[in-house]
């Protein structure tokens, strides 16, 4: 079927990118609630177009859509999963190039917030079930499909949902789309993600803002209690050193080590894309970026910096950070940690915030199904893709194996460059066909599979 998948696909090559630049038109920002609701009636009709048996549940936020489709008594099931909302978007403030919400496309470029991250992750799969049933009359495995819409706010629904439907949901393999590619378009096999563990940290002082001139040396400062709090916590490599959540408190299987150092490294298109020199060694930076938790400042707020200066003690500070979590890091011990961690180094004024939490997640690497989702897509490709234990960034990956105890696969679809978060998001056609190739050819082996 190889060259009638290749065939079919490039004669719907319009159509099917379109399907893309609609949703990209809808907004569906979960953070404000812009558009959502918009964006899953646009799901749910697609869904049942192509013949979906699809169900909308309302959640404490956003709606999770969920659907089935293939033979009820089919010997294999395939448990698949996207996300719906995009990360916020101003395009006066951050310097987009063109209307975020406006899908321009130039060449092989898409241009538009969740072009990468994650409409055109979840829509290439989606349409690859679509099409293949409907060049086969019927699909050979049975598939479910969740479509989640709190994914970028820390998807607090998500578990509550799949602990509910927990029978519903039983699968063979779950295998779905995030994350970025490696440079030069190098597919890759994701076999598990970091977590990740927002916090907030809160430093007060004197009850007012206080005149340098007349208190400084003796008053409080909760600008400078924070920033020393901050460089505490990380050494000058950037490892975190907070006992109990630490770099030396990962474990690190010998397997893991030797997958992350077989990687090849893009140097130059790393530095092309960053725009400077990774702050690790070569042989360093697969590991870091996988396998080893990370500490980062992303946001901080205290004092005046506007125009000319002001002498002022400022009566609190503000920071936010992100950890991203590994192995069998638990959040909310990882939180207890750090905030211990302050007590323990003489800040008790600072106080420490959960704003969200995902636990890490990982499928062994010898897993039976590698062999399988890696032949397909390299037919997808045109190329065979590397093996990686672990995505840098976090989806809520540990549901399925962890809660459900399935088998996780990832097949990130979008540039290593798709800029997601950021100002200039934007996915590839050429990947964006591509990854329906692979899915469709991940049918075909998963329905040769159950019939053997």
């Amino acid at each position: 079927m190889q060259g009638t998948i290749d065939a079919a696909v490039a004669q719907r090559a319009d159509s099917l990118v379109s399907t893309l630049l609609d949703s990209v038109r809808i907004a569906s920002v979960s953070l404000t609630g812009e558009g959502i609701q918009d964006q899953v009636d646009f799901l749910v009709r697609r869904l049942r177009g192509w013949g979906f048996e699809a169900e909308v549940f309302p959640t404490t936020s956003q709606p999770i859509i969920y659907a089935e489709i293939g033979p009820k008594d089919a010997a294999f099931t395939w448990l698949t999963y996207g996300h719906y909302d995009v990360y916020p978007a101003d395009e006066k403030v951050e310097g987009w190039r063109t209307n975020p919400f406006v899908p321009t496309v130039e060449g092989d470029r898409i241009w538009g917030r969740g072009t990468g991250d994650n409409k055109g992750q979840h829509l290439a799969m989606l349409s690859a079930i679509a099409l293949y049933r409907d060049l086969n009359g019927e699909l050979p495995i049975r598939i479910k499909v969740i479509l989640e819409g709190d994914e970028e706010t820390g998807s607090r629904p998500l578990p509550g949902f799949v602990a509910e439907h927990r029978e519903r949901l039983k699968a063979n393999l779950c295998c779905y789309s995030d994350g970025p590619m490696f440079p030069n378009d190098q597919p890759v096999l994701l076999m598990g993600v970091r977590g990740v563990l927002g916090i907030e940290f809160h430093a007060t002082g004197a009850k007012r803002n206080l005149h340098s001139g007349n208190f400084g040396g003796v008053a409080p400062n909760p600008t400078l209690d924070l920033i020393q709090f901050l460089a505490l916590m990380v050494d000058r490599q950037g490892r975190l050193r907070v006992p109990g959540a630490g770099y030396g408190d990962v474990t690190v299987t010998p397997l893991e080590a030797e997958a992350c150092r077989a990687l090849p490294l893009d140097k130059d298109g790393v530095v092309a894309s960053m725009g400077v020199n990774p702050v690790v060694s070569d042989t360093e930076f697969h590991e870091r970026l996988m396998l080893r938790p990370s500490f980062n400042v992303s946001g901080l707020q205290s004092g005046y910096t506007g125009k000319g200066h002001k002498t002022i003690i400022f009566k609190e500070a503000l920071a936010k950070a992100d950890i991203r979590l590994v192995g069998g890091q638990d959040p909310a011990k990882v939180l207890a940690a750090v905030q211990k961690f302050g007590v323990d180094n003489g800040f008790p004024n600072i106080e420490v915030r959960e704003l969200k939490a995902t636990p890490a997640s990982r499928t062994p690497l010898d897993s039976p199904f590698v062999p399988i989702v890696k032949e397909a897509v390299s037919k997808g490709f045109g190329k065979p893709p590397h093996v990686v234990p672990s995505l840098g960034g976090t989806t809520p990956d540990y549901v399925f194996t962890r809660d459900l105890g399935v088998p996780s696969i990832v097949v990130p679809l979008a540039p290593y460059d798709e800029n997601n978060h950021a100002p200039n998001e934007s996915t590839k056609v050429s990947l964006y066909l591509a990854g329906i190739r692979s899915y469709m050819r991940l049918i075909e082996a998963l329905g040769k599979r159950s019939a053997a």
